[in-house]
């Protein structure tokens, strides 16, 4: 992350996960997973919730029930996430 952002709210790094432009290319590397699952994106079988410590992580990432993602997908979650909310 570069330095600019690690002063980021947890709310303006909610709006740059879901304007990365990375995010619509990975739910189009996997729609066909999605589709088969009638899943309409990668960030609906989780949600990124504040986390209120004191901790640099602005984000807790959590997974929701009923979605059993292969581990590739997680992956990429995840480094996303990575990329947002851990600095």
């Amino acid at each position: 992350m570069a330095e600019s952002e690690t002063s980021l709210s947890y709310s303006d790094r909610m709006q740059n996960i879901i304007a990365d432009p990375e995010l619509q290319v990975l739910d189009q590397k996997y729609e066909p997973y999605l589709d088969l699952h009638q899943t309409e994106n990668l960030m609906d079988a989780c949600d990124i919730i504040p986390n209120p410590s004191t901790e640099p992580v602005t984000g807790k990432l959590i997974w929701k029930e009923g979605y059993d993602y292969p581990i590739e997908i997680k992956r990429d979650i995840i480094t996303l996430y990575n990329r947002h909310f851990v600095d």
